[in-house]
């Protein structure tokens, strides 16, 4: 179970978030140090309020569960190794081992509860198709799962058909480093803090490292290849593989919205894919809230919203790592996160601490990448129209449009008489019965630039005038005009 940071704690992982977009080293490890100091604090103030309880459930529970002991002999020798006057030949020969004590990396346990937290607390990792490759730092991967196996005896062609489904991929040419830094005192905690302490520094520099590699890794220096990257681009040795260039969307039409997806429907060497299933859309919450969700928004005729409603099935969520104004659509399964072993608890002189501090690294291997060019596409959002369509059934007008021009009624009165049904703004035909020789009729309009046309047949009616009535059905128009769009209202008077 995560462990709940406090406010502090929060506002540093979000700073360190903000620092891992950035590109001034400087400013990454400023926040890597303001990041765990907070960490460390907040952790042991936790962990001596459960500890003061007694009670077992009560420290699982806050996130200081029981360890195996693998774990505990593990973390055992990495506080005794802090605690030596050579802190950093200590660490080494439990990672390399000695005469006396065989080499020990930190327990796959450890990554394994890291990987199981991050999939539950982050949509953007959860969906991708992550594997725990453990300590294989060489991973093969079928990028073509129904071309595994083909009919006919086996010649070059086939087996070249079948041997280039396949794909080895080296899991640790990506490093995530983690900081960590503990003073003396905290050691005192033990093995059981200490291991809730790295497996929380882990999962909030995890969470902000690998989603950013996801989104826009620029593939080589240890970084993932992100969705935003054109897999067929010229590499650079400092940048990495370009960015594709964004495809601008003004719309969800069904037609351009099925357009857009279906350039992901073939790999990038023509074969059709089985299925789109996973779709996915990617922006930050900012474009989320003023442009997607608006134009995904429909409100039904029971007065409950529906979210996420596009042509064709697509889940929407954010990330922080997408641009203002871009967003990419793309399917999950396609890529692949590989989370590989690590190389143990290190330690580190890359930053001055105080005397009375231990600063150690944890270096984790991951890599990931889409499977084709066509797994992902970089849209430009920038001038999406936030609008939805305004949906008709028999008479009634089931939504409002949430960016076109507001077309509806805030009342209908037709002198006492009652109309039938009851009047609401989005239902438009009525009909209503009187013996008077006329009535006034008034109607107002929602929208204060709106203007509304009354007719009783072809007869203009002034607003808040009356109306006179022929033996019979009369047909009263109420047309409400904003700009260019127009709706309608319609009552059957029936004078006898």
């Amino acid at each position: 179970m995560p462990i709940n940071l406090n406010g502090a704690a929060r506002e540093a992982a979000a700073q360190l978030a903000q620092a891992f977009q950035g590109s001034d080293p400087q400013a990454l490890e400023d926040a890597f140090v303001a990041f765990q100091q907070e960490i460390a604090d907040d952790l042991a103030e936790q962990y001596r309020d459960a500890l003061a309880s007694s009670d077992e459930e009560i420290l699982a529970r806050r996130g200081f569960p029981q360890l195996t002991h693998e774990e505990s002999e593990y973390f055992a020798d990495v506080i005794e190794a802090l605690r030596s006057p050579n802190p950093k030949q200590a660490l080494a020969t439990i990672a390399a081992g000695d005469h006396n004590v065989p080499a020990r990396m930190m327990p796959e346990t450890i990554i394994d509860e890291v990987m199981r937290d991050l999939v539950e607390q982050h949509p953007l990792i959860g969906i991708v198709h992550a594997t725990s490759v453990g300590k294989i730092t060489t991973w093969l991967r079928n990028k073509h799962a129904r071309q595994a196996a083909v009919w006919g005896e086996l010649e070059a062609t086939i087996a070249a058909e079948i041997t280039s489904a396949f794909e080895v991929v080296q899991v640790n040419q990506g490093k995530l480093s983690c900081y960590c830094a503990v003073s003396r005192d905290m050691l005192e905690l033990g093995p059981r803090w200490m291991a809730a302490y790295v497996r929380t520094v882990l999962m909030e520099a995890m969470a902000c490292g690998l989603e950013s590699g996801i989104v826009t890794g620029q593939g080589n220096k240890g970084y993932p290849l992100g969705l935003d990257r054109d897999l067929a681009g010229d590499v650079n040795a400092n940048t990495g593989y370009p960015k594709k260039s964004a495809i601008r969307v003004t719309s969800f039409r069904p037609d351009e919205y099925g357009a857009l997806v279906a350039r992901m429907a073939v790999t990038d060497d023509g074969k059709n894919k089985e299925t789109l299933e996973g779709l996915t859309l990617v922006c930050n919450l900012a474009d989320y809230l003023t442009k997607v969700m608006p134009a995904t928004t429909l409100l039904r005729a029971d007065g409950t919203y529906a979210h996420d409603v596009f042509p064709v099935p697509t889940n929407a969520i954010t990330s922080m790592y997408v641009q203002q104004g871009e967003a990419i659509l793309f399917l999950p399964d396609e890529y692949d996160l590989l989370v590989g072993g690590n190389r143990g608890i290190e330690y580190s002189d890359e930053a001055q601490f105080l005397n009375d501090n231990r600063l150690f690294k944890i270096v984790s291997y991951a890599f990931g990448l889409p499977r084709w060019n066509t797994s992902a596409l970089r849209l430009d959002i920038s001038d999406l129209d936030p609008a939805y369509v305004t949906v008709r059934v028999a008479d009634v007008v089931a939504t409002s449009d949430a960016g076109l021009p507001n077309t509806r009624l805030a009342s209908l009165k037709i002198g006492a008489l009652a109309l039938s049904p009851m009047f609401a703004g989005g239902t438009t035909a009525y009909t209503a019965a009187t013996t008077d020789a006329t009535n006034t009729i008034t109607a107002q309009a929602e929208a204060p630039n709106a203007t509304v046309t009354i007719k009783n047949g072809s007869t203009t009616v002034t607003n808040g005038n009356a109306a006179t009535w022929s033996a019979g059905a009369n047909t009263v128009t109420v047309t409400v005009t904003n700009g260019s769009t127009s709706t309608v209202y319609t009552v059957t008077v029936t004078k006898s």
